[in-house]
């Protein structure tokens, strides 16, 4: 199984990953894989997977990286959607990735994100170009040092 076709398109889905749980595990695990929270809505309608629905596996894996949570734990894009839309930010972000310093910023734009690839309406996620440029853009931005911003910078507290 490749996550890059070979014009390096994302290929990333759960049926993508069901694979591998399957020849590692029963039959019995490998039957609900699909099913665990990767999935887009709207992939039980569609014949295949596309780009909207890989996007949306995206999304899920990234906000597991970004909450230390599991899809098999709670309905994690709803639970992060709805815990944001409370303005609970930190809440959402895994304590352990708090231990850096200067890393809020990168955090809150990852976040974003992730919830805009979660999107419930396929129209709504972003162009997996988008996502690739937008990750890279996050990745470089140095964080500013205390002198720079006086502290006004966007924070988790």
């Amino acid at each position: 199984m490749f996550f890059l076709d070979n014009n390096i398109n994302p290929k990333i889905s759960d049926f993508g990953f069901s694979q591998f749980i399957t020849t590692a595990s029963n039959s019995n695990v490998s039957a609900t894989a699909g099913v665990l929270g990767y999935q887009a809505p709207e992939l039980s309608t569609l014949e295949k997977a596309d780009t909207k629905t890989d996007i949306y596996s995206l999304g899920v894996i990234m906000l597991e990286l970004l909450t230390g949570k599991s899809p098999g734990e709670v309905e994690l894009s709803k639970w992060v959607q709805i815990t944001v839309r409370e303005e609970w930010v930190p809440e959402v972000i895994d304590v352990q990735l708090l231990r850096y310093t200067s890393v809020e910023e990168k955090l809150v734009k990852m976040l974003q994100l992730a919830i805009d690839c979660v999107s419930i309406l396929p129209q709504g996620r972003p162009d997996v170009h988008l996502v690739l440029q937008q990750l890279e853009e996050i990745s470089l931005e140095t964080a500013p040092s205390s002198s720079d911003d006086g502290g006004a910078g966007p924070s988790l507290s």
